[in-house]
């Protein structure tokens, strides 16, 4: 956490620090999508290239178009595939630029590299708290939101500690924190 230091305020002290698990950590669920995605990319690559092929060949305009529209419609197929193969490959390689704290007042949220961004979460007696326990890290959520999506479903957006080593330690200094409180 070298890189970024965090804005505590007077009277604030740092309680616990870490970072996510790296790697897959619900590997049933990322190997399957991750099979169910292959066949997506291999035939979408390969409509791709064979697509290519007939425009290169195509004796009219008629079939060029026809060329073009298969290889528009493979790059929608294979792009479909290769979220589903190489996204959780790419997820998992995010977790070096995650960093949490815990503080006396609050639980921060920190993301470095591209996108960098500082979240915070206050601690109060009536943060909702909810551990969610994992074979190898688990996650502490303390804030939760109601929204509602472009198609107007109201979904529920959720934050905190995800896929920690010590869950069930931070889950509990929270619980103290928020009993000093009352």
């Amino acid at each position: 956490m070298s890189s970024t230091p965090l804005p505590l305020r007077p009277g604030e002290t740092l309680l616990w620090e870490g970072a996510p698990v790296p790697g897959f950590h619900q590997r049933g669920a990322t190997i399957f999508l991750m099979l169910f995605g292959l066949p997506f990319l291999i035939i979408g690559v390969s409509l791709f290239f064979y697509g290519l092929l007939q425009l290169h060949k195509a004796p009219t305009t008629s079939d060029a178009g026809l060329a073009l529209f298969t290889a528009a419609f493979a790059l929608t197929f294979g792009s479909f595939g290769a979220f589903l193969v190489f996204g959780p490959l790419i997820e998992a390689r995010t977790a070096r630029y995650v960093r949490y704290a815990l503080t006396t007042r609050a639980a921060y949220v920190i993301r470095q590299g591209r996108f960098p961004s500082l979240k915070v979460y206050p601690i109060l007696p009536h943060t909702a708290l909810e551990l969610e326990p994992g074979t190898r890290a688990s996650t502490v959520w303390l804030h939760s939101r109601q929204e509602r999506d472009s198609d107007g479903d109201l979904g529920t957006t959720k934050a905190g500690f995800e896929n920690i080593a010590e869950g069930e330690k931070v889950f509990q200094m929270i619980r103290d924190l928020q009993g000093k409180d009352e």
